[in-house]
């Protein structure tokens, strides 16, 4: 065989329909919910934290001043959003590289094959856990107080 032959194995591209999935929207779709997520966790985090901390007197803690269930409500609504928006990311990622793989036979295994669809659906997964994690953070703001004394 001469060095400038090439062997085809007839299998096709892994990801035939890349071209439909813009890099910039996979990566979004993919790290866009785990993103929201660290930065509600931190933020709220910090902001508790300091408000508890710093206005301790002698024991006994001060009022929470009234900016602070503002700005956790809406960092909390924000990533909600920015992660319901990788889920539908996801979704079209998934429509757009519908098929990928014409030439197989069976519908479940379609659903998750090629490169395309594999990242598509880790998107859409990935999503919907941290969508529940970022529900819980903002149910237990309504639960817990901010200062416990």
């Amino acid at each position: 065989m001469a060095a400038t032959e090439r062997v085809t194995l007839g299998i096709g591209h892994p990801a035939p329909h890349r071209q439909a999935a813009r890099p910039l929207l996979f990566l979004f779709a993919l790290l866009g919910a785990p993103a929201a997520w660290l930065v509600e966790l931190l933020i709220g985090f910090a902001v508790t934290s300091y408000t508890c901390d710093m206005h301790q007197t002698r024991g006994a803690l001060a009022a929470v001043p009234g900016w602070v269930w503002p700005l956790i409500t809406v960092v909390n609504l924000l990533a909600l959003l920015i992660a319901a928006l990788a889920l539908i990311a996801g979704v079209v990622l998934i429509r757009r590289t519908r098929g990928e793989h014409q030439t197989r036979s069976g519908e479940p295994i379609d659903a998750g094959e090629g490169r395309t669809r594999v990242l598509a659906v880790w998107a859409i997964v990935g999503s919907i856990i941290f969508i529940v994690a970022l529900l819980t953070n903002t149910f237990s703001l309504s639960l817990v107080s901010i200062c416990r004394p």
